[in-house]
């Protein structure tokens, strides 16, 4: 059996992918006696949702390149080993020297996101959900937007207050004396963000899903979601679980923008080009805007199912990004997801 010098090349474009697809193993080898057909084995790995075949021939001794067309069954690009059957004579070719080149090239195209009409998103890792530019309530990436309790769906924002330096040099420290308003524009006489004015506190998971705040997959409900009720749609909170997704298949900086700190989130390979900014806007509690500029507190759906008073979030400041658990009554952040990651 007659050989064909034969080398392997992949090629992937427009996207980069949680585990991208690789091709090894690739042979080459025509019949013997010649019957004017091709075997060429190969070997596909990773992520093939989505993935298109094909193959690239170089003939370096009649310096001339062939793309095959003809072949005794479709070429697989399905996960595994496969052998395809090129019959060079179905594409017009007589005879095809032993000094060739066969590349094996792989293609997927992103799928954009679907419009939305009011909310801009953005996909930061394959098969992950769209993640809003901004928090609810804000108009720019770099605005706090408002502050929740976990469960809550009104919203508020900061009025006044005194901002008090912690005195350690790195920028934080807290609003006190604040008055809260809500996202309708009502200023509150009392509070939001106390222990007593939080009806999720202090329910452990099987008290939250009898009075319907979360579902059998123990994550808040439309009804007391605060980014559907706010945004409606597919918009809703991140869970937990994606939340930790954010954090592992992302990079971090510490950046200030518009004379705002905060989290600057990319995706990585393909999607390093797409980022989005989580501005470092502090947490509620009772009447004093905490950790404001240094700090940043964003709710996810989740309760810690450990301790009825407490939600799981992220925290992040300068040096960390980090999954946590925290007292339920505290105003905190909601940046919105649509999708479900696959």
């Amino acid at each position: 059996m007659k050989r064909i010098l034969t080398v392997m090349m992949m090629a992937v474009e427009m996207a980069a992918f949680a585990a991208t697809p690789m091709v090894s193993n690739v042979k080459a080898q025509q019949r013997y006696p010649w019957n004017g057909l091709v075997d060429i084995d190969y070997t596909i790995t990773g992520d093939t949702t989505g993935l298109n075949l094909s193959f690239s021939v170089r003939d370096g001794q009649n310096d001339k390149t062939y793309t095959p067309a003809t072949f005794l069954a479709p070429p697989s690009a399905a996960e595994g080993t496969h052998r395809v059957t090129w019959s060079p004579k179905g594409d017009g070719l007589s005879i095809i020297s032993t000094n060739i080149v066969v590349t094996v090239l792989l293609t997927r195209t992103v799928i954009p996101p679907e419009p939305t009409g009011e909310h801009d998103m953005v996909q930061l890792w394959e098969s992950g959900p769209y993640w809003a530019t901004t928090n609810i309530g804000a108009e720019k990436p770099w605005d706090s937007g408002y502050y929740f309790w976990w469960g809550d769906t009104v919203g508020y924002t900061r009025s006044g207050g005194t901002w008090n330096d912690y005195g350690i040099g790195d920028g934080s420290g807290c609003y006190s004396g604040v008055t809260w308003v809500s996202s309708a524009g009502q200023q509150m006489s009392s509070s939001p963000f106390s222990s007593s004015s939080c009806p999720t506190y202090g329910k452990d998971n099987a008290a939250l899903q009898s009075a319907s705040w979360i579902d059998s997959t123990t994550n808040l409900v439309e009804a007391h979601d605060a980014a559907h009720v706010h945004w409606g749609g597919n918009w809703r909170m991140p869970t937990d679980a994606e939340m930790s997704d954010l954090v592992g298949n992302c990079t971090t900086k510490w950046i200030t923008t518009n004379g705002v700190s905060g989290l600057l989130v990319t995706g990585k390979g393909a999607y390093a080009d797409r980022s989005i900014f989580l501005p470092a806007a502090g947490y509620g509690h009772d009447s004093g805007l905490d950790y404001a500029g240094s700090d940043g507190y964003y709710w996810s759906s989740t309760p810690y199912s450990g301790n009825s008073d407490l939600a799981w979030y992220r925290d992040f400041y300068s040096g960390a990004f980090y999954r946590d658990y925290y007292y339920r009554y505290l105003g905190q952040s909601v940046r919105p997801v649509r999708g479900f990651a696959q």
